[in-house]
């Protein structure tokens, strides 16, 4: 079929099954601010370990930093989880190998939408805000039995891929899987050039990943394009051994080019060093708690005492954000609070 032909038969049939789709929703910005992890049971111990790792997997997911838990300003926002949580719980999850079930715990906490985003403005990393569009996930999976497109009906087989997108913030619809949506499909996955016209559609705005998984000597061969407002924003192929992991990279993968294009920093000031004093030291006991919760904040890279004043300490803060991020980081503790006048950089310490 010449290739003319097949773009105008792709875009008139992926037209018509956006159409179809174009009521769809748009992902829960509440789903932002919850973090979901394994747990290995309810103590107390467990709990605050689960606490911390649902604050680094909502970070990640507003931030779109994948590496965040190497990132020395968020290891030092951490602590916080317990304050910013709202509410937790526990769940129970099956899964099975081998045809045997395996239950697992995990822990769902959800977290106060301001002060994560105090928290991550004060660090300097940028913010991927939402609402955010689902993804339309078109994938198309050959195991050596013939291309065959994966739709609603079908989540399971496409469950490491929907289950890291969410740990990204985001929201992943596959079509119904009709016949039409089906030659749609291996259309725009096998043809090669035509995937430019595929995708755009006045009347359906999400992104549109496109997924194309072959089973090869070497492993699972897995093939994506993003898309976004009908412009191509990125290509790109590897193989895995495991077909899993091919998928659930696919979704990291997908989740880095368009935080790129979405995360933006939120204005915090920018770095320097400021003349900051801290009141309120009455003994020693208040200077090691002031002095302890400064080094503990990873925006504050160097501090070098100037000075007292009464029951003040005055200071050099040499900060990876401006006054700004330092008050909002401080806003959601419980160790100092700024003064009422902005104007002044003067933290006050609590008792």
């Amino acid at each position: 079929m010449p290739v003319a032909t097949v773009r105008h038969l792709v875009a008139v049939l992926f037209a018509v099954c956006l159409f179809a789709l174009a009521g769809a929703a748009r992902a829960d910005d509440d789903g932002l601010y919850v973090g979901s992890v394994p747990v290995n049971n309810q103590s107390d111990s467990e709990r605050a370990s689960g606490m911390q790792r649902a604050l680094l997997q909502v970070i990640v997911k507003l931030t779109g930093q994948r590496d965040a838990a190497r990132m020395p300003q968020v290891r030092g926002l951490l602590g916080a989880a317990g304050r910013m949580a709202l509410d937790s719980r526990f769940t129970t999850e099956t899964d099975s190998r081998n045809g045997a079930p395996i239950y697992r715990q995990r822990m769902v906490v959800r977290f106060d939408h301001n002060a994560v985003d105090g928290l991550i403005a004060g660090s300097g990393l940028p913010t991927w805000p939402g609402p955010r569009a689902p993804v339309v996930l078109w994938m198309v999976i050959n195991d050596g039995h013939g291309p065959r497109l994966v739709g609603a009906a079908q989540t399971s087989v496409v469950k490491s891929l929907t289950d890291r997108a969410s740990e990204r913030g985001l929201h992943m619809v596959l079509p119904a899987g009709s016949p039409l949506e089906t030659q749609v499909a291996l259309l725009a996955t096998s043809v090669g050039p035509v995937q430019a016209i595929v995708l755009p559609s006045a009347n359906y705005g999400p992104i549109q990943l496109l997924g194309r998984l072959n089973r090869t000597a070497a492993g699972w061969r897995a093939q994506w394009i993003v898309f976004d407002g009908g412009t191509e924003l990125a290509r790109w192929g590897e193989t895995n051994a495991d077909a899993r992991l091919a998928m659930a990279d696919g979704a990291d993968a997908a989740a880095d080019v368009l935080a790129k294009k979405y995360a933006k920093v939120v204005a915090a000031g920018a770095a320097g060093t400021f003349a900051v004093e801290i009141d309120g030291i009455r003994n020693g006991d208040d200077y090691v708690r002031a002095m302890g919760y400064l080094q503990s904040l990873g925006i504050v890279r160097k501090i070098v005492l100037t000075g007292t004043s009464g029951d003040g300490l005055r200071m050099q803060l040499d900060l990876s954000t401006g006054v700004e991020g330092l008050r909002s980081v401080v806003a959601v503790g419980q160790v100092l609070e700024a003064d009422a006048d902005p104007a002044r950089t003067v933290f006050h310490l609590r008792p």
